[in-house]
């Protein structure tokens, strides 16, 4: 059972997740949630929102919730970062074993995916990295193509009081390389923000291509 004089604090919870624009939860007569309603941009795919209500719920109120009772609508942002945005995040999952870490990536266009994968030594610095290698991984399935970007650097800065991610891409082209440079607050974690800094980098890129 849940306490229903909370019901507007684990709205505002959700509200804080990454991508979500507006959350309403509904209770059912005998006090469990029967129903929880996401409105959410397109900056980030369907089964990573409903898995990060979960873990939110979870984590800050003790609720287990089954992904069913999870439905979500999306909408296009009205802010242009967002909009140019041609892919979006559907997930990330990193795994370590023995000093080494393996990232997986998958991008979402309309209702085709696109998977990358990378592995690394498992240190802070090289996560980002890897993650960011995973993404690239997963544009090139998704144009079609190999060795179009690779990344060249990876790192963590800070911008006033906000961290974010900041990487370079260099772009292969016919006429030579071109550095490209993209970047992304952090709001939910280090790793989401890189692989929405690959996006940033390479987005204004990928319309040169025909994607599969």
């Amino acid at each position: 059972m849940v306490d229903v004089n909370k019901i507007e604090e684990y709205q505002n919870l959700l509200n804080r997740i990454p991508g979500i624009i507006s959350s309403r939860i509904v209770a059912s007569e005998d006090g469990n949630l029967s129903e929880i309603h996401i409105l959410s941009d397109i900056s980030r795919g369907p089964k990573q929102i409903v898995r990060d209500v979960q873990s939110a719920l979870l984590a800050s109120c003790n609720l287990s919730i089954d992904h069913k009772i999870v439905s979500v609508a999306q909408v296009e942002s009205s802010q242009l970062g967002t909009r140019e945005f041609r892919l979006s995040i559907d997930s990330i999952h990193l795994s370590t074993r023995q000093g080494k870490v393996e990232a997986s990536v998958v991008l979402r266009n309309d209702d085709i995916t696109y998977e990358g994968n990378a592995a690394g030594g498992n240190s802070a610095q090289s996560r980002l990295r890897v993650v960011a290698e995973a993404a690239l991984k997963a544009l090139h399935q998704y144009l079609n193509k190999e060795y179009v970007f690779i990344l060249s650097d990876a790192v963590k800065i800070s911008l006033g009081d906000r961290k974010a991610i900041a990487l370079s891409v260099i772009h292969i082209t016919d006429k030579g390389e071109e550095y490209l440079c993209g970047s992304a607050f952090i709001q939910y974690d280090d790793y989401e923000a890189a692989v929405k800094a690959t996006l940033d980098a390479v987005n204004r890129r990928l319309s040169r291509y025909n994607a599969k």
